[in-house]
């Protein structure tokens, strides 16, 4: 099952030929980006923004319970920039490379002077996608962040997390100062807030069936190599000399992150949208099975969190005993982010898959993940009158959009919490895996 066609394959070289003058490259396409999978820049609000339902009549927002990937960053390892340079040296030294691989060799070099000492930062563009977030979320959700309304922030101790935070908090004050804000990154609450230290369920991820499966899926969609001709002159010299494959990778890392940097890396005319696209199936197979709902793991993955979950219920437990309004906010990574959203079965995506090539249909990671990916459950009270937990309703949003819950629904993305609590503690109680106590 092979989506690059012979035609697929010379349509990149033939679109280079036409369109590449110079230093000047051909900029990504919306689908090129999002093939990048987990380095898919946050898409909002270059694109529409959702359209949110209003709340059920008498309803209002009172408490936000949030866990947030950090925004956009470089990457970690300043080798990641060197690497591609280091493998293409020999083709310089010898006067192989095309006139779009010396370019090529120019516009890598600058990236990785740029990139020195910032292995991992947060980039510019990382910060602004958390002052965006928080900046709808006031717009959003105005009743939670009225008054001295409470905001607790947690972070992992990452750097690019806790700058993460600080930028979305700075968002929060200057929309009301008078917000009462705590913030907090400590090792302390790493056991819930970047878990992946799981025996169990590590086992089971490395087992020889997840393997396997894995290697039979990647078969389907091997690796399109055409980018070579682009760069190297001469294809002996390429075949001997040249790691092509390591190339490739080298090339793909720099390529896809790209879009996170102020100045990108243009090098998105080296590969085409179908390779693109095969290279972001495979990861979406390799992820699913670390992270998604599978046989292969005996459903193991998505419990890595839960001990991230439980710490939401209980939090929300405690936030609706109390009149004041409140937020929740925690910063963290991908790895979290998708096993969570996986675990909490949003829009579906805690389904159980046993045949990867199911996959293609709603696993993907430039929507599970992107860079500042984020979860918001919105708690809702009745207005003006006393309450009761079950009286309380949440809804979800997953990247700023409303989704389904493994729960009855009350009204559209309405739940009642009492349900949805249930719902998620019935999945995290009784899991074969150590109890979700504070044993650390």
């Amino acid at each position: 099952m092979k989506l690059l066609s012979l035609t697929g394959r010379l349509a990149a070289p033939l679109a280079l030929a036409l369109t590449f003058l110079g230093a000047q490259a051909v900029e990504p396409t919306q689908a090129n980006r999002k093939y990048a999978n987990y380095y898919y820049a946050y898409p909002y609000p270059e694109n529409p923004l959702p359209q949110l339902t209003a709340a059920p009549k008498g309803y209002e927002p009172f408490h936000i319970e949030h866990y947030g990937r950090h925004g956009s960053r470089w990457h970690i390892g300043s080798w990641v920039y060197r690497q591609p340079i280091d493998l293409l040296r020999p083709a310089e030294r010898n006067g192989k490379l095309t006139p779009r691989g010396v370019e090529l060799m120019k516009q890598l070099r600058k990236t990785e002077k740029q990139s020195r000492g910032r292995s991992g930062e947060l980039t510019p563009l990382g910060a602004r996608q958390h002052r965006g977030i928080a900046e709808r979320m006031t717009r959003n959700f105005p009743e939670v962040f009225k008054g001295d309304a409470n905001v607790d922030a947690k972070s992992t101790v990452v750097i690019r997390c806790v700058l993460s935070m600080e930028n979305e908090l700075r968002a929060l004050q200057a929309f009301n100062p008078d917000l009462n804000i705590t913030s907090d990154a400590s090792g302390a609450t790493m056991f819930y807030m970047n878990n992946e230290n799981d025996s169990i369920t590590n086992a089971k991820v490395s087992s020889e069936a997840a393997k396997k499966a894995l290697k039979e899926y990647k078969k389907d969609y091997p690796s399109d190599y055409s980018f070579i001709d682009l760069i190297i002159s001469d294809p002996q010299f390429a075949k001997d000399s040249i790691n092509i494959p390591e190339l490739r990778s080298a090339l793909l890392r720099v390529t896809n992150n790209s879009q996170s940097l102020e100045e990108p890396t243009p090098t998105w005319d080296l590969f085409s949208e179908d390779a693109l696209k095969e290279d972001a199936m495979r990861g979406d197979a390799s992820w699913f099975i670390s992270y998604g709902n599978s046989d292969l793991t005996e459903g193991a993955a998505p419990l890595r969190q839960r001990y991230l979950l439980y710490n939401m219920i209980e939090s929300a437990d405690t936030s609706i005993m109390s009149e004041k309004p409140s937020a929740n906010l925690r910063f963290g990574h991908d790895v979290v982010v998708v096993p969570l959203v996986t675990l909490m079965d949003l829009d579906g995506y805690g389904r159980k898959v046993n045949d990867l090539n199911e996959l293609d249909s709603f696993w993907h990671l430039y929507d599970l993940t992107p860079m500042a990916t984020n979860v918001q459950m919105v708690f809702y009270r009745p207005k003006g009158r006393k309450y009761t937990a079950d009286d309380v309703l949440v809804k979800v949003l997953f990247n700023e959009k409303e989704v389904t819950l493994p729960a009855k629904k009350f009204n559209g993305p309405y739940y009642k919490w009492s349900d949805v609590r249930k719902a998620y503690l019935d999945r995290i109680g009784d899991t074969g895996l150590p109890p979700v106590q504070k044993d650390y």
